[in-house]
């Protein structure tokens, strides 16, 4: 794989544009945004560190965003295209 094509490896986002920190419902937002789908319940398993700010629990932008472009860098390359003729429905 050539990770010097842009296609495969997106410039991250532009963090002085973007909230410092953000809840689980913005953070969802902004991944799937930048990066995939993800839902708010997802970010639950994500291991973030919060901190309470009036009342809501919000998480460091670019943390949020470090922890999704490690899952992309972690998930195995596969090959797409016609199921072979050995392969049963």
């Amino acid at each position: 794989m050539n990770m010097t094509d842009p296609t495969m490896n997106p410039a991250q986002p532009d963090l002085s544009n973007l909230p410092v920190h953000v809840d689980r419902q913005r953070a969802a937002e902004l991944v799937t945004h930048f990066y995939f789908r993800v839902s708010p319940r997802t970010l639950e398993r994500w291991p973030l560190t919060g901190k309470v700010l009036n009342g809501r629990l919000t998480f460091p932008t670019a943390e949020v965003f470090r922890l999704a472009r490690e899952r992309i860098d972690a998930a195995p390359a596969i090959k797409g295209g016609p199921a072979s003729a050995t392969r049963t429905a």
